[in-house]
């Protein structure tokens, strides 16, 4: 019998999928058979890299942002969340620094500028920006009624930061306020230092509710096709993620090594910085929180019409196979450091 296909998508730069991809923990869990794992990435056919985005491909294991896997699930992908892991990023709205706009009140009456990408399948960045303003405009008790969304195209190329075109429309008077995140959003932060005014660093927000976004939580996705025909190698998988999690704990300047590297933009301290608490946030968990979280993040994008359905999170989670998977992991850590026998 040949070994079974395992495709592996992952982004948002943190993620424990990263770390067991670098230190081979993936590789080695099936070095002795039972699954080939290839990257979607290294594809060269455009529909199995929009897969990342449908789900369409019913072997592939997805860790990363959260507004794809969401918007699949309600157009109907037969996907599970395996686990979800919770990574702060950097998030921030500024304003330009010569205007009057003091606190996230004075944004009441202003325009806020949000990106519109063209020929994408969903546009996550700008489900991401409206979501990290409606955060802001909470804070401040203001409502979505209170303020003006003025799209701001974005031509979709290599080379092209994140936030750059919204921060151009702030500098030329199109908008008044813009919305910034990840380790993109950070170095345009910085570069635009003396001309911006920072609102608030949502990162920092002490309310969880305020720090959710595409980036936080982030799922880890299959289809339960995939699941039910190979549920070993689900918990297996699930196994080299926590076993890359625990190494990450253990060595975090290796992580932070790994991380910059999976970036590959941004130099280790800017990634330090856009991930405040990287080093014990990879684990995949399905904590109450973490999934309160997740079914938060979907409210939103229902309430703001970017999904064709509504579904229940709790309905989508398969909690089985995380829960072999510690098993697995709690048994290899006897094997390794027996009780001396008295």
């Amino acid at each position: 019998m040949s070994d079974t296909e395992i495709l592996f998508t992952r982004c948002g730069g943190a993620t424990a999928s990263t770390i067991a991809i670098q230190q081979n923990f993936l590789q080695d869990e099936f070095a002795d058979g039972g699954a080939v794992l290839r990257s979607l990435q290294e594809s060269s056919d455009a529909a199995v890299h929009e897969s990342h985005f449908d789900h369409s491909i019913p072997s592939m294991f997805r860790e990363g942002g959260n507004i794809p896997p969401i918007w699949a699930r309600a157009r109907g992908a037969d996907t599970a969340v395996l686990a979800i892991s919770w990574v702060d990023e950097f998030q921030s709205i500024v304003t330009r620094a010569d205007s009057d706009i003091r606190s996230l009140a004075d944004l009441g009456g202003k325009r806020l500028a949000v990106p519109l990408y063209e020929g994408i399948s969903i546009d996550f960045q700008r489900g991401a920006n409206f979501h990290g303003l409606a955060n802001g405009l909470d804070i401040a008790g203001l409502a979505r009624a209170d303020v003006t969304f003025v799209d701001v195209p974005v031509e979709r190329g290599q080379g092209v930061a994140s936030g750059a075109a919204e921060l151009a429309a702030l500098f030329d008077g199109r908008v008044d306020a813009v919305f910034l995140r990840q380790s993109s959003g950070l170095r345009l932060f910085r570069e635009h230092g003396n001309a911006l005014r920072e609102l608030v660093r949502l990162t920092d927000e002490p309310n969880a509710l305020h720090r959710i976004n595409n980036g936080t939580p982030r799922p880890l996705t299959v289809h339960r096709s995939f699941l039910a025909e190979h549920r070993d190698l689900v918990v297996r998988y699930i196994a080299a993620l926590l076993r890359a999690a625990e190494w990450s704990e253990a060595n975090p300047d290796g992580a932070l090594d790994a991380l910059t590297r999976e970036d590959g933009r941004s130099d280790r301290e800017t990634i330090a910085a856009t991930f405040p608490r990287y080093a014990t946030s990879l684990r995949p968990k399905l904590t109450d929180e973490y999934v309160a979280g997740l079914s938060a993040q979907k409210d939103f994008p229902f309430a703001w019409g970017f999904l064709q359905a509504d579904f229940d999170v709790a309905d989508w989670i398969e909690r089985g196979p995380l829960e072999e998977a510690e098993a697995l992991i709690a048994a290899e850590t006897r094997a390794e450091n027996p009780i001396p026998a008295e």
